[in-house]
């Protein structure tokens, strides 16, 4: 998952994530990191273009509401329901999404980076976590 490091609500979003995974992602990254910013030109989106979290799974880059729901699948229960999203048009999802993006900043106090996603923010990519993540080997850091 790759999120605006600097946002509170995205902040928060990705503290509330970790708490109620059922199943582990991969790992965080700031979208304002080096990787953030090689993950973005690999799927030629722009890093710098902080208004959408990010889910990079099977190989491909899910953003806006499409990230949403697909990450909301891998929560537990009454999380998950979130990804019955899906159901609803792509274009009043995306809207809603957008303007909870525009003012993002001011829709939450910021919890900071603690300790479980200080844990599993990503710098750099593995051969393993590539494989995994169905990336080129070329975007691994070793």
């Amino acid at each position: 998952m790759v999120f605006d490091g600097e946002c509170p609500l995205c902040r928060r979003a990705v503290h509330a994530i970790l708490a109620h995974e059922a199943q582990p992602i991969t790992g965080l990254v700031a979208l304002q990191s080096r990787l953030g910013h090689h993950l973005g030109a690999h799927f030629g989106e722009d890093a710098d273009d902080l208004d959408s979290m990010w889910l990079i799974r099977d190989g491909a880059l899910y953003r806006d509401s499409d990230g949403l729901w697909r990450t909301a699948q891998s929560l537990k229960a009454p999380w998950s329901a979130a990804a019955g999203l899906r159901w609803l048009p792509t274009p009043l999802r995306d809207g809603v999404y957008r303007v909870v993006g525009r003012y993002r900043k001011k829709l939450a106090t910021d919890p900071g980076m603690g300790g479980a996603v200080q844990a599993r923010l990503l710098t750099t990519l593995t051969h393993a976590q590539c494989e995994r993540l169905s990336l080129p080997a070329t975007l691994a850091d070793t």
